[in-house]
């Protein structure tokens, strides 16, 4: 679905008349692997504007007032200039033009909401580049290098050609390869295959060297070139570096039809219908799903039970803050009773906006897991397929990791069990998960840069059971996702005396999870499954829920993937977790 579409293309339109150097650079998507987490992800380079060409010297010295170029000439690309000199120059043009200028000039910050001129990304400038040329359309050196002596006489002999000069490749840019390097706006990340987020990426927020691209006219056509990306610092500037300009193309808003949508709908021709120990959460003559819901919602409510205190207020205390290349970190202490507090990691997007953000809270052991960074906690993984919380910041989202009980309440899991039943005999360790994350919840809404309306979970094996119950019981979350929790009560541990204890054994005939899953609707849940503690009998849960969905008008938001690898989620599991809740958070 595209919105606003007809809007973008005038404003597009109008952009690019106004300055009849600039062409339209199409949306791009494409799939790439996370060079630190190896979790896929769909990445999109929105619509922008770029360049036909390298900024000439004599449109530089028209606006600056002077001319640095170490090779002389109107018509050749503007050359020794650093970094600030390009962002000052696309200030000083956007002003002259009536523009909005991008740049805070005292940090080098860019507001890309602006419609003024700015340099390109890095994602940018490799969009438009498109495919590579097959023969030489620019002005690179030679591949014959093998000495300095021969380097000297080739840059002897060498020089920028007039800007413009050579083929331009399928947009309408001239000289995307050599005449001169160009400066990008990121900063340099030396991981080159590392997202740092999905949509319109940038580079790291921090650094200490901005990015190049393309190569100039004495770079060698080598493997050495490394694909014609480096990066200098920003206060640098050298005979061989210019830049090219970008603007960014408004109110372009596009949903594309989710990829994933073939994978988790459909269960296999032996798990079409339903076992014989589990019955329909409603029936086909079943009207009133509120009214039937109820009993449910009690019954499970008894079952988990609660701490036997006061709901405290909203509180949080911060005990350390960490500025990452992808986000802001904040270590903090949530009061989850009145004289217990429990550990959350809250990460916000470096290059998030002003508006209010999804939120994706990410339960596991400890925090640290999902931020894939060493927290000091008992429990740590580097960044990987289950580092959730990284996952939803590089997708747009702000990412709240929360610690379970067991790695708190004592000093293992008994005495963390010893303790509640001390202090709250009747609640069981899923019921005391259940009143922190409903703190959790409490708290976020205090937060003026939450969407309250979207607010997201997602969790694996431990962490899964957590989502379920959380999403199951507070209906302030939006979308869940669960992985490899056992869907099934026979189907996990949950008889253990940190999750329901002996109440496992206890149930009325026919209590089951996929009552959790009815109580989810009709908010979006996937389940994800590895052959462990789900397979495809989990099917049989999905099956006795969804007619609740259907009933309520939304089947399409439940589904189950399996992919069949194990406990431990695959890349594609991830990756697919994370597209699911980023999908209907967007909604």
């Amino acid at each position: 679905m595209i919105r606003h579409a007809l809007g973008a293309l005038l404003a597009a339109t109008l952009l690019a008349g106004a300055d009849a150097k600039m062409v339209r650079i199409p949306r791009s998507v494409r799939t790439a692997t996370d060079a630190i987490t190896a979790v896929p992800a769909r990445v999109v380079v929105n619509e922008f504007l770029m360049g036909t060409a390298e900024v000439t010297q004599a449109e530089f010295a028209e606006v600056m007032g002077s001319n640095p170029a170490f090779h002389k000439g109107p018509d050749l690309p503007v050359e020794n200039v650093t970094w600030w000199d390009a962002i000052r120059y696309a200030n000083l043009r956007s002003i002259r033009e009536r523009l909005e200028p991008v740049y805070d000039l005292a940090t080098g910050a860019a507001d890309h909401r602006r419609n003024g001129y700015r340099l390109p990304t890095d994602a940018e400038w490799q969009a438009a580049y498109g495919t590579p040329p097959a023969e030489r359309r620019a002005n690179l050196g030679s591949s014959n290098i093998k000495s300095s002596e021969v380097l000297a006489r080739e840059l002897e002999q060498s020089g920028t050609r007039k800007a413009g000069s050579f083929p331009a490749n399928q947009f309408g840019l001239h000289d995307m390869s050599g005449n001169v390097w160009e400066w990008c706006e990121d900063w340099f990340d030396p991981i080159a295959g590392a997202i740092h987020q999905t949509t319109d990426p940038h580079g790291p927020a921090t650094g200490h060297q901005r990015v190049l691209r393309g190569g100039s006219y004495i770079t060698t056509v080598t493997s050495w070139a490394r694909g014609f990306r480096t990066s200098m610092p920003p206060d640098h500037k050298s005979r061989f570096t210019g830049f090219r300009l970008a603007r960014t193309v408004p109110n372009v808003t596009l949903t594309d039809p989710p990829e994933w949508m073939s994978k988790v709908y459909q269960p296999p021709p032996a798990f079409l219908g339903n076992s014989g120990e589990l019955k329909p959460l409603v029936r086909p003559v079943d009207r009133d799903w509120a009214k039937l819901r109820e009993p449910i919602q009690a019954k499970w409510t008894k079952i988990l039970g609660a701490p036997n205190t006061a709901v405290p207020a909203p509180n949080a205390k911060l005990l350390a803050t960490f500025e990452e290349p992808t986000y802001t970190g904040k270590l903090m202490l949530l009061q989850v009773e009145p004289d217990f507090w429990e550990r959350i990691y809250v990460m916000v997007p470096r290059h998030a906006s002003d508006k209010p953000l999804p939120v994706v809270i990410t339960p596991y052991y400890d925090v640290d897991t999902p931020a894939g960074r060493h927290l000091s906690g008992r429990n740590y993984l580097p960044p990987s397929i289950r580092s959730f919380g990284l996952l939803a910041v590089q997708r747009g989202h702000m990412a709240v990791g929360v610690r379970w009980f067991g790695e708190s309440y004592g000093e293992g899991y008994t005495e963390a069990v010893a303790n509640l039943k001390l202090r709250h005999p009747d609640c069981t360790g899923l019921g005391k998960w259940v009143w922190d994350a409903q703190r959790l919840v409490d708290y976020l809404y205090t937060l003026p840069t939450v969407d309250r309306d979207r607010i997201g979970i997602v969790g694996q094996s431990l962490g899964g059971k957590m989502s379920l119950y959380a999403a199951a019981m507070d209906t302030r979350i939006s979308a869940a996702v669960v992985s490899e929790a056992g869907i099934g009560l026979s189907f996990s541990n949950y008889e253990d005396f940190w999750y329901l204890g002996e109440r496992r054994g206890k149930l009325e005939p026919g209590t089951d999870q996929h009552e959790l899953l009815g109580l989810i609707a009709p908010r979006p849940v996937l389940v994800i499954g590895g052959d462990s503690a789900d397979n495809d009998k989990s099917w049989y849960y999905i099956n006795a829920a969804k007619p609740v969905y259907e009933l309520l008008g939304r089947p399409d938001r439940i589904g189950y993937f399996n992919h069949r690898k194990g406990h431990t989620p695959t890349p594609e599991a991830s990756g697919l977790a994370l597209d699911w809740l980023t999908y209907w958070l967007s909604l």
